[in-house]
């Protein structure tokens, strides 16, 4: 906070003269109060002040707070990864499409559920993957559909930034721990836990879904082995923005080097579906933008502030709580610019700017009254926006002059939702504008120049390393599957060496294995349609049996491997990571000239099926 912001708040009380002393010479961690470090100042403070506007009632004698803002971060923060499923778009790239189209996605409850409210809903969230995660198929039955429903989608936001191999376990905290991820998210309904309560008897007891709002971050960073914090937020539509708002805090004081943030909403319960409620799911990555760019990440957009309040609704206007001399004289607009403006503030944009806005209003004909996903879709919408530069037709359509413009500043919107029970929560989100210009090049055919893509002069001319994992054979087809018709079909797709150097380094490396040396996009399709189409066996390595030599644990190993690269021995390669033997191609390829990039790339495939209370389907 700057000089006049600590004064502002001494006058008014929130700081003694200690903690304003201490922010005023740059020693504010001293205090427990993030701010920027200032540079040392010598100002004397008044001894007194005229006394601060207080309230009336129960809160009487307590001073007026202003709103609280984000520290600002010293750099802003990149969103390198997201995903996400609507009503009517089971990923993203459909999501646009309706988007782009201004498609509503209003429809009666699907088969199986019981009522006949017209609302907006997902399709079959009575699925899951449970093998795909290694969980027992009793206990994903007992898993709220929210709870499995987040880990796909989160895992899936990881999959799209590349950071769920070796580059996971890059991301460090301060003192070297690995997998130093956060997860904050905002909190879904408790309909499972209702149903199952329903169905219990004494005469038929039956054992009871676990867990609370509190398990849908934490099984996720458990399942991973994440070390950052883990929280559940809920206030309702605003619970995203909440976390968004938590999450860019946690990053800025090191708790963590990247973070997912993430909200679900499903009516499961006959109570929780009225006219116009909605469903939904989204998660994006967050990381500081230094460490986004080091380490190759696909930037969609950037965060560079945030803010969160409170404004009560209407009816509580008049509570006992309210203010004595201001709240009934004071234009009700100017209460609500308060978050918002906060929130303009912490992204250093002065409020006179033009910038986009967006709320819950925007994304209402897709995703309904979604509660907790509100917030999440509103993100999302943002984001693709921006990383697509064009704004989608909705509320805010008037604004579009905004983005017509022909200097080089970068576009924003500012995302406000506001919770059921006043929470206001607003986001600045920043069209990226990287300094060299230039997005990778869209590819049909053969790699046309493999320098491009930074490969070390010795594999020039050498091919490509294609590399698929799965955890079962079966998981393995279906992720070759998606490949092969991306590569063959119509639309653009990464060059084969970015696409085949974004698999090795940002995939996890699991048991059941496909790779091939191909000198080109063609060659690789048809390799995959051919272990697809013959059922061609793959590497698996379920039961033991990897790394039969020992490498692993061999000091010499990694100098083995890094001289196999700048020979261009990819065959070599190829036989020892099908053999079991986890290379860590994130740090081999940057030793030897081709740091890690990431791309958007298919996600890989889950194979669900129907998971209900006490393990038979039931209706959903």
């Amino acid at each position: 906070m700057d000089e006049k912001e600590v004064l502002t708040r001494f006058k008014n009380g929130h700081l003694d003269r200690a903690q304003a002393a201490a922010l005023l010479t740059g020693a504010a961690g001293a205090v427990g109060i993030s701010a920027t470090r200032a540079a040392p100042v010598v100002l004397r403070l008044p001894d007194a002040w005229p006394e601060p506007e207080v309230m009336e009632g129960p809160v009487a004698g307590r001073a007026v707070a202003p709103a609280p803002v984000a520290p600002a971060p010293a750099e802003p923060v990149a969103v390198v990864g997201m995903a996400g499923r609507y009503p009517g778009a089971p990923d993203l790239a459909a999501f646009w499409r309706r988007l782009r189209a201004g498609h509503g996605s209003v429809s009666a409850p699907p088969p199986g559920r019981p009522g006949n409210e017209i609302g907006h809903y997902l399709e079959r969230v009575q699925d899951f993957d449970p093998g795909f995660f290694g969980i027992d198929v009793r206990e994903a039955a007992l898993m709220d559909p929210q709870e499995r429903l987040f880990l796909e989608t989160a895992w899936e936001a990881l999959e799209d930034a590349g950071c769920t191999g070796g580059r996971l376990d890059a991301l460090t905290a301060a003192d070297g721990t690995a997998r130093s991820v956060g997860v904050f998210t905002g909190a879904g309904s408790g309909d499972y836990a209702l149903l199952a309560a329903g169905t219990w008897t004494s005469e038929r007891p039956r054992p009871m879904p676990g867990g609370g709002r509190w398990s849908l971050p934490n099984r996720f960073s458990s399942l991973l082995g994440l070390t950052g914090p883990s929280q559940s937020v809920d206030t309702e539509q605003s619970s995203v923005l909440v976390a968004l708002h938590l999450a860019l805090a946690a990053l800025h004081r090191g708790e963590c080097a990247a973070a997912l943030v993430g909200g679900v909403q499903l009516l499961l319960h006959p109570s929780s579906r009225r006219p116009g409620a909605g469903e939904g799911v989204g998660v994006l990555l967050l990381k500081p933008l230094a460490r986004a760019l080091d380490d190759g990440d696909s930037i969609h957009c950037l965060v560079r502030g945030s803010a969160v309040g409170h404004l009560a609704p209407d009816a509580a206007v008049s509570g006992p709580g309210r203010r004595s001399r201001t709240t009934d004289a004071a234009p009700a607009h100017a209460a609500a610019l308060r978050v918002p403006h906060a929130a303009l503030r912490a992204a250093g944009v002065e409020a006179s700017a033009t910038v986009v806005r967006e709320d819950a209003g925007s994304v209402r004909a897709l995703v309904g009254e979604a509660g907790a996903a509100t917030g999440a879709a509103s993100l999302t919408r943002a984001v693709l926006q921006l990383r697509h530069q064009e704004l989608a037709p909705g509320p805010r359509r008037a604004e579009a002059e905004a983005w017509e413009r022909e200097d080089a500043a970068p576009r924003r919107i500012r995302v406000g939702v506001r919770g059921a029970g006043g929470a206001d929560a607003h986001v600045v989100l920043e069209e990226y504008l990287p300094a060299d210009a230039g997005p990778v090049a869209a590819d049909k055919g053969p790699d046309p120049d493999p320098v491009t893509v930074d490969l070390a002069p010795e594999l020039s001319g050498a091919g490509e390393l294609f590399v698929l994992s799965a955890p079962t054979p079966a998981h393995l087809a279906a992720t070759a599957q998606r490949y092969a018709e991306l590569l063959g079909g119509p639309g653009p797709v990464p060059p084969l060496g970015v696409l085949a150097r974004a698999l090795r380094t940002g995939r996890s490396a699991m048991d059941c294995r496909f790779a091939a040396v191909v000198g080109d996009t063609g060659e690789l399709v048809d390799t995959l349609e051919q272990f697809v189409r013959d059922g061609a066996p793959c590497a698996d390595l379920r039961d033991g049996g990897a790394d039969p030599l020992g490498l692993a644990d061999a000091p010499e190993t990694y100098g083995y491997l890094a001289a196999l690269w700048r020979a261009g021995r990819l065959h070599q390669l190829c036989g020892l990571w099908l053999s079991g033997l986890d290379v860590d191609w994130a740090a081999l390829e940057r030793a030897h000239g081709a740091g890690a990039v990431a791309v958007p790339l298919p996600a890989s495939a889950f194979l669900r099926v129907p998971l209900w209370l006490g393990g038979e389907e039931g209706p959903a």
